[in-house]
This record gives C-alpha cells, structure tokens and sequence, in this order.
C-alpha cells in the first residue's frame, strides 16, 4: 500500500513538475495575456464608454468649430520650366557640352527664386503693405471688435496692447518673412518644372502673386545675364585697342625686315629659279652627252687605224651622222660604183689600160668629195659638242651660285617666318576680339533667361486651408485617443486591488469567498484576534470566508487547504491562524495548521511553541527523518487545534517539499480526518507554493486591498493552475469599510 502511494505520488509529482515547465508556462502566459488584453480593452470600453464617447465628442466639436471659424486661405499654382543655362560668349565655338539636369542646379534656382531680392521686389508690385493680411492695423479695422467698440474706446485698447512701432527696417523684414511662410516651391520629380504656390485670403491675390514671383524672377535673371554680358563686352573693348596696336607692330617689323633683305617677293621666285636652273643643267648634260657621242664617232671616221687623217673607210657606215647625210649617202653610192669599175676594167684590161686610169681618177675624186663632206660633219659635230660643253659650264656655275645665296637666305627666311607667324597671330587674335566684341554689343540688348512661365496661375475658389474634413477627422481620432488614454490612466491607477468588485471584474474566473477589514492587532501574538464567542466585523468575516470555503465544493470537502498569496506581507498567515481558528469552532473537527513557509516561520511565535523549549522541531524534521509525526505536531490552548511549526532551517526548502516525506504527511493527516491548513510563502518570489499546489485539495489566494495588483493575482493564479492547483477563491485582506459598508453595517450598532 505505502509503495503503490509513493508510487502515485511520484508520478503525480512529475506531472506537476511537467505542466510548470519553463516554456510551457511561458507560451501558456503568452497566449494568456493576449486573450487577457482583448477582455481588457473590451471591458474598458465598457465601463469608460460615457468618458470616452464625451471626450472624442467634445474634441470633435471643437475641431468643426474652429474649422468653420477660420478665415479660408486660397491658394495660387503657377508652373515655370527650368531649362539649361545659355552658353557663355566664349563658350559659343566649342562642343556644346551635355545638359546640366542635376538636382543641385534646380535646387539654386529654387533658392534664388526665394532670395531677398525677389521677394522684395514682388512685394512691392503687389503692394503688400496695403493688403490686411500683412498689415495688422488694416486687420484690426476690418475686425467686427472695431465695428462694435467706439473709436475713441478702440484706439485707447489699441495704445494699450498694441507692440512698440516698427522701424522700417524691422516692419519690411517682418513682411517678407511672412509673405515667405506663404510661398511654396515643389519640384515636379522626373520633369524641369516646378509649381510655385502662392497662399492668400484672397484668390486673386494669390494667383497674382505666384505669377509675379515667377516674372519678378525671369527678370532678375535676365538683368543678371544682361550685366555680365556687358562687363564681358566692356571687357573684350579694353583689351582690342591693344590688340590692335600689337597687330600693327608686328606688320609693321614684318614689312621692315623684308624691305632690308630684299625677301618682299624673292621667297616664291627664288624657288622657281631653282627649279628652272637644275632643269636646264639637266638637259645640258644630256645634249653635253649627246653631242660627246656623235663626236667620237665622226672622230673614229677621220682618225682611222693610221691616225693620218684619212678616212677609215670601214668604219664610215656605222657612224650616225655619215648615215643622216644624204649627200655622203650618194657620194658613198657612186664611190661603191665607181670602186666597182675599176675592178672589173682591172681584170678586164690590165694596170695600164686608159679606161683603168680613168675610172680610178673618178673613183678617187668622188673619195676626195666624200672626204671633203665627212670634214665638214666633223667641224659642225666639234662646233655643237664645244657649244654642250660652254652651256653645262655655264649653268653649273649658276646653280652654284644660286646654291650659295639660297644658304644664305635661309636665315632671313626663319627670322621672317618668325615675323609673319607673329603677325598672323596677333591678326587672327584681333579678328576674334573685334568679333566676339561686336556679338557682346548684340547680346546686351537681348533678354534670355533659363526659366520661363509654362503655366500661368488662376484664381481657386476652393479654399485650401482649413480642411474641414480633415480637421474633423482629426479631431475625432485626437477626441478617440484621449479618451482611450485617460480611461487607460484612471484605469491604470485602479489596476491595484482596492474594493472587492475589483477582485470578480478583473479575475472573473476565480471566486470571492469574502473579506476581511483593517484591525488594530490587539493581542500579544500579533495574528490570533477571534476568540470563539466574538462577534466582531474581523470574526464575522473569517466566518463568512469558512463556510464559503467549506461550499466551495459540495460534493468534496477540501481537506488540505494551501493559503498564499502573490507577494508579501499581504496576510496570508493572519488569514490562515485565523481560518485555522475558526474551522476548529467546529463541531467534531480536527484542524491542523502547518507552517510550511520554510524561509519566515512565525507559528511557533504566535501560539508560544518557543516557551516550550528551544530546540522545537518541526516539519523540517520530519522531512529529513530526524523526527516523528508525534514530536512535530504541537497542541494548542484550542483544544481542536494543533500546529506544526517549522523547525531547523532547512538548506534547500524546495527539495523538501518535492520529497516522499511530504506527500504521506497529508496522506496521512486525511486519513486520520485532520483539516490541514497550510501556511505557504508568496507564489511570485520562490517556487515553493507551486511544489504544494498538486498535493493539495485547493488553493486559497490573498490579496491585499492597495498593495496588490492585478497583473500580480493573474500571474500567481496562471501559475499555481499550471502547476495542478486548484483556485478554490480568493480572499481580500485590509479592506476599508467605507469600501464596503454592506459587509459591515449589520449589527454594528447592537455590538456597540
């Protein structure tokens, strides 16, 4: 029997050691508090409805009121396009370089467009000074005050409250600052435009003064350009005067230097001369040649083997010019005849013969004639080669010559190339200077600017301010959230437990057995404070809480009953020495109370134990087995009451409650019919209530009226049902009776 208990009890106790796993409890708590803050909002809502419903009226109203009061401001949206900056003067000849699109370039327009300048100047176009939205004095006589006060009455109000004068200066400044608050630029993204938007009272002013804005700075920007063209031009003037000079100079050296070196025109025909002499020398070289040739040949003609100046007649054929004379061809025809002759009158009639004698007469006259004729070729080929020969002379001897002053030119030829090229520069500079100077004349009467108007401004009749919807709606979600946030603060100062219906409307799950009310501890232990025959609230109270205790489970009596509470010094043990007390009044009952709270014992002080001796022992001891149940369990001056104190201090109080020891004590204080009470320490600081929960019939929880909070009974109950326990009710310690008279009200008189 003992070993199938113990059994149970281990399995029971691992159980209870299981469901208080650190992150089961933790995700069961998660989830807890989620469901937890829903009932809560639902039950603020439900309770502050009147406070909440009131405040997001009252700041809904009020938000429509002061909608509907204000004075509609319209506003004006002109559209300008910002294109890129026009070339510079001197930038107009080179490659035209890519658009400038970067957002630093736009946004420095959108800064000048808000300079001082530009405000400056279309406030004084719009005559801002006139118009009562920027003039407080003209504001003031358009007031209905002014309609309804007398003028002398006005204008003593007026000197009284009104600020010291303005000096112009400051009243300008404070103008412009204003007519700034009223201007807007907001760039088209993606797009070189931009939309300046103007606000006023009035439409038309606000049309008016987006369009002047964006024309007051077309202008600025126009005037800017003008005034640095013309510094250009002005620029380029000074500086041509002395261009012109330096030109001047320079053509003026040039014509200098070749007036004293004779160059003026001598560069060009000097080369052609050149040209001209190397072509003739050629072509007397090769007439030289020519004639050199033919000479040898007629020479070889007359200069025979013999060199006796006879002809070889052998080599007369085969000289050129013989064979060109058609005089030395035919003299050359009848020499062969003749020659022929005389050879056949030879063999025919002897040396002798006179027709022999005759024909060589002929033969050698007609030798002579040719003789004669090849001289003459000789003398005109001498003469013509002689002729080659002067000429080739001749003209090398002036190539030569040119040769020599061509080298000496040279040098007049670089100093003058250094001249001219100077005077080309000066000249090409000047022809730049008095151009660009002619297009700055030109420029400076025209007018360009990078940015021009797109989309003039027109008058709105839809005010932009104020928005009355979204005022309203504003002030319906300011009203909700104020209304929520101070029903949250009033509900957050009742968080803490004050009044019993505290306890049923934030923990409806557990039961109020009752209440006990604020005492003055009369008696020498400090918590013993009813007797039997007391009829006092205390006693009365006590007595309410155990029958409802007893109630609690029809059907099973709670033998072992575990008082605790969430924190400290909430009155868990008053409560239990004195339902101790009152279970013992009794008829036939037998109650035991036990100290369990291992950390501060205060039994053994309460009912005297430490006059007895000063070694009591207690359940410490028992648990340890240096002690039997006999020496533990201590009787009372009430004879149906016994107590088990404490004892020794123990090393590890949690460890001892976990233990076989414990679980057969109440084992065996139910079979023996003991009502056990158990005095156990707050759940939230040790673990030591949770061991005891699920080796007990029921948990009675105590809280304290103005010390104990909500969340702290949510936590200490999630985790004491975690834990196995079971919530038989909670009970609420030092309660005001002003807090609940109906608890108190009965009898009191007839007890006084």
């Amino acid at each position: 029997m003992n070993a199938k208990l113990d059994k149970t009890n281990v399995e029971k106790t691992h159980t209870s050691l299981a469901l208080y796993h650190p992150m089961a409890h933790g995700n069961a708590i998660h989830e807890h508090r989620h469901s937890q803050v829903f009932d809560d909002f639902i039950f603020l809502c439900r309770r502050r409805w009147l406070l909440i419903g009131t405040m997001t009226a009252g700041c809904t109203l009020a938000a429509m009121a002061w909608s509907f009061t204000q004075t509609p401001v319209y506003q004006g949206k002109a559209t300008v396009a910002i294109d890129q900056q026009n070339s510079g003067i001197l930038e107009r000849d080179k490659v035209h370089a890519s658009p400038d699109v970067t957002p630093e370039y736009f946004a420095t327009h959108f800064e000048l467009m808000r300079s001082r300048t530009v405000l400056q100047r279309t406030a004084q176009r719009l005559n801002l000074k006139a118009q009562p939205e920027y003039n407080p004095a003209l504001a003031k006589k358009k007031s209905w005050s002014f309609t309804l006060w007398p003028s002398s009455a006005h204008e003593r109000e007026a000197a009284k409250s009104d600020e010291p004068a303005l000096s112009p200066e400051a009243a300008e400044d404070r103008l412009l600052k204003q007519f700034g608050e009223h201007l807007e630029i907001m760039p088209v993204r993606g797009a070189r435009l931009a939309h300046i938007l103007a606000q006023s009272e009035d439409p038309a002013l606000a049309a008016l003064a987006a369009n002047t804005l964006v024309n007051v700075y077309i202008e600025r920007t126009q005037e800017l350009s003008a005034k640095s063209t013309e510094n250009s031009a002005a620029w380029f003037m000074t500086h041509v005067d002395e261009l012109r000079k330096k030109v001047e100079a320079s053509q003026q050296a040039l014509y200098v230097f070749r007036t004293k070196h004779g160059l003026r025109d001598a560069r060009s025909g000097a080369g052609q001369q050149m040209g001209e002499l190397e072509s003739e020398l050629v072509k007397a070289e090769m007439k030289k040649v020519e004639a050199q040739s033919r000479f040898q040949q007629i020479q070889s003609v007359l200069q025979g083997p013999n060199q006796n100046g006879k002809i070889d007649w052998a080599n007369l054929d085969a000289s050129t010019e013989v064979l060109t004379s058609p005089l030395i061809q035919n003299l050359r025809a009848q020499e062969i005849k003749a020659s022929g002759e005389v050879a056949e009158l030879s063999d025919k009639y002897g040396p002798l013969h006179p027709k022999l004698a005759r024909a060589k007469a002929e033969l050698e006259d007609l030798r002579g004639r040719i003789q004669h004729e090849v001289e003459k070729v000789y003398d005109s080929v001498k003469h013509e080669y002689n002729a080659a020969l002067v000429r080739e002379r001749t003209i090398k001897e002036a190539v030569g010559r040119h040769r020599h002053e061509k080298i000496g030119l040279e040098q007049y030829e670089i100093e003058r190339g250094i001249l001219e090229r100077e005077a080309e520069s000066n000249q090409h500079l000047f022809d730049i200077f008095l151009k660009l100077t002619k297009e700055a004349d030109v420029l400076a009467g025209m007018r360009s600017a990078a940015v021009y108007l797109a989309d003039p401004a027109a008058p709105s009749s839809i005010p932009v301010k104020p928005r009355k919807v979204l005022n309203t709606a504003l002030g319906l979600l300011l009203g909700l959230m104020s209304g929520f946030g101070t029903a949250m603060f009033l509900d957050f100062r009742k968080r803490i437990l004050r009044v019993p219906d505290d306890v049923e409307r934030f923990m409806p799950s557990v039961s109020l057995l009752g209440v006990v009310p604020i005492f003055n501890k009369q008696s020498g232990n400090g918590r013993l404070l009813q007797s039997a025959d007391s009829s006092s609230p205390v006693a009365e109270s006590v007595r309410i809480i155990r029958t409802s205790l007893l109630m609690s489970n029809p059907n099973l009596l709670p033998a072992c009953v575990l008082v605790t509470s969430p924190g400290e010094s909430e009155g868990k043990t008053t409560l239990a020495v004195n339902l101790a007390t009152a279970l013992s009044q009794l008829e036939d009952t037998r109650v035991l109370l036990m100290d369990v709270d291992f950390r501060k014992p205060t039994h053994h002080h309460i009912f005297g134990l430490h006059r007895e001796s000063r070694n009591t022992k207690g359940l410490v001891d028992y648990l340890k087995g240096n002690a039997h149940l006999d020496e533990i369990i201590h009787r009372t001056d009430n004879p149906r009451l016994w107590v088990v104190p404490r004892g020794s201090a123990p090393e590890r109080p949690s460890e001892l409650l976990h233990s076989k020891h414990m679980t057969e004590l109440l084992t065996w204080c139910r079979k023996e019919g003991y009502l056990v009470v158990l005095d156990a320490p707050p759940v939230l600081p040790v673990a030591d209530p949770l061991v005891l929960a699920s080796k007990v019939d029921g948990v009675l929880l105590v809280v304290s009226s103005g010390t104990t909070t909500m969340e702290a009974c949510r936590t200490a109950i999630q985790r004491l049902t975690l834990a196995g326990g079971k919530i038989l009710g909670a009970v609420m310690q030092k309660t005001a009776p002003r807090d609940v008279p109906y608890y108190y009200s009965y009898g009191s008189t007839s007890d006084r």
